[in-house]
């Protein structure tokens, strides 16, 4: 069931969403039309709808999306528009989800753009949640992890290699990884990066780590790549300090293994 919120702005019109959905029509939406500005507030306070259709003759489409803005509203809003394509593209450019010309709008049409946006709203909000929890996970490993492109250049890192390394997250994003390895290890890790992308492959390796402070750290890196649409665009990496290797039981070590399992497993998620 969709639950769908009506502004109804323009009842007297003869191409009115309120003429042309009528309640009784379309099995699995629930319409709620709301003519007053008492009710219209009303609706955009609430949070039981999953889009909220404004259909207004008088032009106020835009002021009444800054409105349910400005009261918490976060559903998919769609606008019905005369046939000037300007005020359409306004309306997208402001946040709409879509847009319904009047003179060109039908039943079909008008289900066909509820059900596209509240789908798609629901898709991103999952996209969302699954992008929490992965970079929750990220935060909350022992271990670095980071991913940088194909230059060298980071474009992330966790909380861990924050400490661990000494600089922030804003500073790691002006570095590359050869500025933050130790003279000898400088070769290995540039040569790691060619040798991932010549063979697509999961690359292990172990390099010196300079710190913010000058202190040497010794770590095993697993790095792999980042896909997008087919093209591979990072690099992401895991790296473990060597003596922590040393000394943690195998318990630690399966730990680690399925926490890598399940970090490749989200990325993969988020990708697709």
């Amino acid at each position: 069931m969709i639950d769908i919120l009506i502004v109804d702005h323009a009842a007297e019109h003869p191409r009115s969403v309120r003429n042309l959905l009528p309640e009784a029509v379309l099995a699995g939406f629930r319409l709620k039309f709301a003519t007053n500005y008492r009710e219209i507030l009303e609706g955009f306070r609430s949070k039981m709808y999953d889009v909220c259709l404004i259909d207004s003759a008088s032009g106020n489409g835009l002021r009444l999306f800054a409105q349910a803005r400005s009261v918490g509203w976060e559903a998919p809003m769609i606008l019905v528009t005369s046939n000037d394509a300007g005020e359409a593209i306004k309306a997208f450019r402001s946040g709409f989800a879509d847009c319904l010309m009047r003179d060109q709008m039908t039943l079909a049409s008008i289900e066909r753009s509820i059900c596209c946006v509240v789908e798609e709203a629901r898709v991103n909000s999952l996209q969302d949640k699954r992008r929490r929890r992965y970079l929750a996970l990220i935060d909350n490993a022992d271990e670095i992890i980071y991913t940088h492109d194909l230059k060298g250049t980071f474009t992330s890192m966790n909380r861990t290699g924050e400490q661990l390394i000494g600089y922030s997250q804003e500073e790691c994003l002006s570095l590359t990884v050869a500025q933050i390895v130790s003279p000898k290890s400088r070769d290995v890790a540039l040569q790691m990066i060619e040798h991932a992308l010549d063979s697509q492959r999961q690359t292990f390796y172990e390099v010196e780590i300079l710190t913010k402070h000058g202190l040497t750290l010794p770590v095993e890196v697993e790095t792999h790549l980042i896909y997008h649409q087919g093209k591979a665009v990072e690099i992401q990496s895991i790296a473990r300090e060597v003596n922590a290797r040393i000394q943690r039981p195998t318990l630690a070590r399966n730990m680690r293994l399925q926490l890598r399992g399940k970090i490749r497993t989200q990325a993969l998620m988020l990708i697709a």
